[in-house]
């Protein structure tokens, strides 16, 4: 019996291993993933509609349009482990504080596109402008130093 007890601790302290070193992972994707965003990024709406700023610190997003209507600003979070990958907005400025905007995005170099459902609507599946979701396209202006 003890060799079985002995076999269950061991099994369970390789899982609890396993475990951190998955967290961790995570945690360093995350990270690297928040890096490249850093900065600021200028575009458009797919449809065409131009001026769009959007810029990235390491935990939040502000919008601006035209350099002079303020878009809003708020915290995003990223996952990683879904194809393509998700990037969620929270308002935490302004009249619609709380909003969120679940979106998809996908950064190939310079290039980030982020389609995002309006407020309260679905998570886009796709990158498209479609009826209650929108593409952003943007090419990056500056990178964090």
């Amino acid at each position: 019996m003890r060799p079985l007890v002995l076999a269950s601790v061991l099994f369970a302290g390789a899982l609890a291993l396993a475990s951190s070193d998955d967290g961790k992972a995570r945690k360093e994707a995350d990270t690297k993933a928040r890096k490249e965003l850093v900065g600021t990024w200028t575009g458009q709406v797919d449809e065409g509609e131009t001026g769009h700023v959007l810029t990235f610190t390491m935990t939040t997003i502000s919008g601006m349009k035209d350099g002079r209507q303020n878009l809003g600003a708020g915290t995003f979070k990223l996952d990683l482990a879904t194809n393509p990958p998700r990037m969620d907005a929270t308002r935490t400025k302004g009249g619609k504080r709380g909003e969120k905007y679940l979106g998809i995005y996908s950064l190939k170099g310079d290039t980030l596109k982020w389609c995002v459902g309006m407020p309260g609507g679905k998570r886009p599946t796709e990158f498209a402008t479609k009826e209650g979701q929108f593409l952003l396209i943007l090419k990056r202006e500056t990178a964090a130093p």
